[in-house]
Formats: structure tokens, sequence, C-alpha cells
């Protein structure tokens, strides 16, 4: 039997206002490690099962605490975070990690935890005076990337940059960020939004430039300079943001909190951005 176009257009309508009710996509939010490094240092398996009961459903590792691990190390802490429930989706590491031996480690290990991308925390060394231009050794550390894209896109990971503020300021008119950009063999951009800020940058521009790739924010604030609405907005949309991190490092903060319980900061937080987010 057919329909007519009246009752068509009230079907129409009907499903429109479903779609509106649906509740907005759940994205997780995490934690990154040095957020609480000295708990980490001194009881793994507690500070783990702390942050999980708080609600993270998420913890990024640093380099410098997963890559010191044997890979029955961390099975057992797989297995720790299997059974607290929380996940581990990213590392956080150093150019060794993207280099020869280093790689095949942490791929290894990143393959035992659970995670699929190894994020880069580093630009290049800095570079001695001399005639070779400093944008150069930016170009040369963008193609050293690319070159541990093809195991890491082999083992199904992505390659990840995590930037500071180095990364936003100009360097003889060209932005390194703008080089790393132009790098589609990074596809896993984790922005950290105080960092950008200090830098000069803009969150939302950015969010922009690389529409997709933004995998996560490292959730800090600058000077207050955030936006969180329109930035929020603009990784979950056009960013295809997938988890956020809360980080508290550099100097940096989502709030200024006194003392040196860094747990209690992580509660606090978590429960600040949750209201942020609405």
């Amino acid at each position: 039997m057919g329909i007519s176009r009246r009752a068509a257009l009230v079907h129409l309508t009907a499903a429109a206002a479903t779609l509106r009710a649906l509740p907005a996509k759940k994205i997780p939010i995490g934690l990154q490690q040095t957020a609480v490094i000295r708990n980490i240092q001194q009881d793994l398996p507690g500070t783990l099962r702390a942050v999980a009961t708080m609600g993270y459903e998420i913890v990024e590792f640093s380099a410098n605490t997963f890559m010191t691990w044997t890979p029955a190390k961390a099975k057992e802490v797989r297995a720790i975070l299997d059974d607290v429930r929380i996940r581990c989706r990213s590392t956080h590491n150093e150019i060794l990690s993207f280099s020869s031996d280093g790689l095949k480690k942490s791929l290894e290990l990143n393959y035992i935890l659970g995670s699929d991308t190894l994020v880069s925390v580093r630009g290049p060394a800095p570079v001695a005076p001399s005639k070779t231009p400093v944008i150069d050794a930016w170009k040369r550390f963008s193609d050293q990337l690319s070159q541990a894209a093809g195991p890491i896109r082999a083992a199904q990971m992505t390659l990840g940059f995590h930037n500071h503020g180095i990364e936003f300021q100009p360097v003889e008119s060209t932005r390194p960020i703008d080089i790393l950009a132009a790098n589609n063999d990074i596809v896993s951009f984790h922005l950290n939004i105080g960092l950008c800020f200090q830098g000069g940058g803009d969150p939302v521009a950015f969010i922009r430039q690389c529409p997709g790739r933004i995998q996560s924010l490292l959730i800090q604030d600058y000077k207050g300079h955030a936006n969180w609405k329109s930035i929020i907005q603009a990784a979950e949309s056009t960013g295809g943001l997938q988890f956020y991190l809360i980080q508290r490092t550099d100097g940096l903060s989502l709030v200024e909190r006194p003392g040196d319980d860094l747990l209690d900061h992580a509660r606090k937080d978590l429960q600040y951005f949750r209201e942020l987010r609405g």
C-alpha cells in the first residue's frame, strides 16, 4: 500500500526527533601517567586500581616506564588492566621507540598491553649552529617517523604525535607542526591543549587542519585560554576524537590545585572535566 506525502513527512519528522534525542557518543576519559607519576613509580597495581575506581577508562603509559618492562612484566600489567577494566589505548614514546630494535620492542610491548597507537612525544634533537637550516631537522625527523610507519601499520597499529609548544612556533617562517600535519603517515595526533596555547597555537584551527586525525586531546589549560566548549565540539566532530587524556605536567593542569596528593588531583580533575563537558 502506498503512503501519502503527508504521512511520509510525519514519519521523517519523528525519525529526526528520535535521532536528536539520542545521547551523544560516549567518549572515554583516560589518564596520562605523568598525572600520577609518583604513584605509578611507588605502586603500579594499586595506582591502576585507584584510577579505575575513580572512573577513568584508559591509562597511557610513558616510555620511561613501559619500555623498561620485559614482555613478562607487560603481561602482568595487562592482567591488572583487564582485572580492573581499564584499557591502554596508546603509549607515550621517545624517538628510541621508533628506531630499529627499539621499535621492535615497543611494538611487542604495545601489543601485549592492548595499545594500538605509538605516539611520538619529542621532536629532533637541538641542532648545533651550522649552515644546515633548523627546519631541515624537523623534515628529517618527520621522515624518520615515516620510516617506522610501515612496521607500525603491519602490526595493525597507528603512528601518532603529541605536541609541545615548540611545534607551534615558526622556525624560518615555517611551523614544525605544519610539516608534521602534512605527513600522512601520522594519523593519530594527540593534541595537548595547554602546550598548544603556550606555543602560540590555536587548537580549534589545528583540529580543522587535521580532520579525522585527532585521536586524543590532552586536557591541560594555559592561563585560562581554553574555550573548552568550542574545543570539545571541534574535536568530537571534525577531529574524530576517540578519547580524552587528563594530564598534569610542564607546570600545566586543567585547574590549579594545592598540595601534592596526585591521586586526589586526578579524582577532582575527572569530576571537573565531566561537569565541563556536560
